[in-house]
């Protein structure tokens, strides 16, 4: 019996384990904003869900443009000179002077109840087959809350390709300019790396995560 996977069996394994052993959320790739390297409908239960306070107000403001407005803010945030996705998760944003956070990180301990039940309140999401642009495909996606954090390219011992060819990949055919390149963080698959694409061309390696 052949137990070998394939680059697409394999492809469906991860998503399988992500979904039932880490309680991910398998999206359809037609609900990437490519733009903006985000899943709105993702983005917005995690805003709506956990401070509905701060949204109900800012909606009076922004009206029917408050979708927009948040997404087009976390984007400027995320995308200007020194900026960065990283800094955005860790503290949020600020509109009209009402702060919005864009994840809870895991409490130190498990005494403050209300703590755990925000962390709990995260969203882990996937997606399969993302085109990043009208030219690049990437194999998986994933999103925090409905950020793309991170993107990885699968690749088959059998058919005679390794992690290396992921790495060149990225290196020669992956535009660091293509939007969802300019805050995720790319890996080979293998566990072995991540790749920094904010660092550009010459992009170091970085432990995995």
């Amino acid at each position: 019996m052949n137990n070998i996977l394939s680059e697409k069996d394999y492809q469906r394994f991860l998503l399988e384990r992500l979904e039932k052993d880490n309680g991910y959320v398998i999206r359809k790739a037609a609900n990437f904003d490519r733009r903006f390297a985000v899943d709105r409908e993702m983005l917005f239960k995690f805003l709506n869900d956990t401070q509905p306070d701060t949204m109900e107000y800012l909606r009076k403001i922004y009206k029917d443009d408050l979708e927009d407005t948040i997404v087009s803010f976390i984007n400027a945030e995320t995308t200007k000179a020194r900026g960065s996705l990283i800094e955005v998760l860790k503290h949020g944003i600020e509109i009209s002077n009402q702060k919005l956070e864009l994840m809870y990180t895991k409490p130190a301990t498990t005494f403050n109840p209300e703590l755990t039940r925000k962390y709990g309140q995260n969203i882990f999401s996937v997606m399969e087959e993302v085109w990043a642009s009208d030219k690049e495909r990437i194999d998986v996606v994933i999103f925090l809350n409905g950020l793309a954090i991170i993107s990885f390219e699968l690749k088959c011992n059998i058919a005679g390709q390794s992690y290396q060819d992921a790495i060149y990949q990225y290196r020669t055919e992956r535009n660091p300019k293509t939007r969802l390149f300019l805050s995720c963080k790319l890996c080979d698959g293998s566990g072995r790396g991540l790749y920094d694409h904010q660092i550009g061309r010459g992009r170091h390696i970085l432990p995995a995560l």
